[in-house]
């Protein structure tokens, strides 16, 4: 073991938010694996998820090859800009597009290429917003040998908030009217964002998921990550001692458990205010975050050097009293030094 810390894959929970994801939604999915998968190690939540899915999203090149390396035959899309055009071409990977001069630099390449059009239905991040260049831009694609246009894709930005989403999607399906009449053939239509799968998208093949995937934002679906460390050391602090950083100062006498893990793994500053878990017990944190580790409160409690505590299960618990969202703590956890153990239940 190269570290104190493991990080617990659950490979029965991930599949089980796969299914239901696509239950709900009746549609298949993306699963969208950007950013190391949000935190949990995107090779190996492909490998989990590829006898299941064929089709995964990243945000850039350097993301998707070093899948492609790996899993030759799943389908890739990069979901943001990619500047090596060729190199996307020669490994398979789909490229997305937002205007007329990338889908030229990619014709003057003379090699097949296959492109996904984004649209701007609201976000203003990437994507086309108008429908001219739109058409101006599939004009130029049917005329060309080499470009195959093999997706037509937008996200949007507040699931929770129907109004809104809701005129996202007519926006969009004015984008899709104008496709129509161009006749592509096997076009896949998909649309993003968290809880797109409570929204009536009949006209699109796929639904990109990336969060829920991973146990949030979505009703039934499981947790997919926790991670856990060992006590170090206990010690005991008396009254009027600090503790940690800063000015803790303890107003009792104290039996502290060391734990090898802190902000430098991604763990929040604040988590003060937090626990951890023994067994049945909650531990809480006491004393400022340390850089590669933090301190518990285990006076009272049975808890000795080597006994295991799990320190992230949840990342809506961290989140409580900062503007932290879920996004945030997980894909801090990239940074976690921890060994990886897949969860196989049978």
């Amino acid at each position: 073991m190269k570290y104190f810390s493991t990080r617990f894959i659950y490979a029965n929970n991930l599949i089980h938010n796969y299914k239901l994801l696509c239950e709900k939604s009746n549609h298949k999915i993306i699963c969208v694996v950007k950013a190391n998968a949000y935190g949990h190690g995107a090779k190996n939540i492909v490998k989990i998820l590829s006898p299941y899915c064929d089709f995964f999203a990243t945000e850039n090149l350097e993301e998707a090859l070093s899948l492609r390396k790996i899993y030759p035959k799943i389908k890739l899309l990069v979901l943001g800009y990619c500047i090596d055009f060729e190199k996307a071409i020669k490994n398979d990977i789909c490229i997305t597009c937002d205007n007329i001069s990338q889908i030229k630099q990619i014709a003057q390449l003379n090699k097949k290429a296959k492109i996904h059009l984004k649209i701007n239905t609201g976000m203003n991040r990437l994507g086309i917003k108008s429908l001219r260049q739109f058409v101006k831009i599939l004009k130029f694609i049917k005329k060309n040998q080499f470009i195959t246009l093999d997706g037509v894709f937008t996200h949007c930005f507040d699931t929770q908030n129907k109004q809104i989403t809701n005129i996202q999607i007519e926006i969009f399906k004015k984008y899709l009217k104008i496709l129509n009449k161009f006749n592509f053939k096997n076009v896949i239509i998909h649309i993003g964002g968290s809880k797109m799968v409570d929204y009536d998208t009949d006209f699109a093949q796929y639904i990109r998921c990336g969060i829920s995937l991973y146990g949030y934002d979505e009703s039934g679906v499981k947790k997919v990550q926790k991670l856990c460390s060992k006590v170090l050391k206990i010690t005991c602090v008396k009254k009027g001692e600090f503790i940690g950083y800063g000015e803790t100062k303890l107003r009792s006498n104290k039996k502290v458990a060391i734990v090898p893990l802190g902000y430098g793994d991604g763990l929040p500053r604040n988590f003060e205010n937090l626990y951890v878990m023994h067994g049945k017990q909650k531990l809480s944190v006491i004393g400022k975050i340390c850089m590669d580790m933090f301190m518990v409160d285990v006076t009272h409690k049975k808890v000795g050097v080597g006994d295991d505590v799990d320190v992230f299960f949840d990342a809506s618990l961290w989140c409580k009293g900062t503007s932290d969202t879920e996004y945030d703590i997980l894909t801090r956890l990239n940074n976690c030094r921890a060994n990886t153990v897949i969860v196989v239940e049978k």
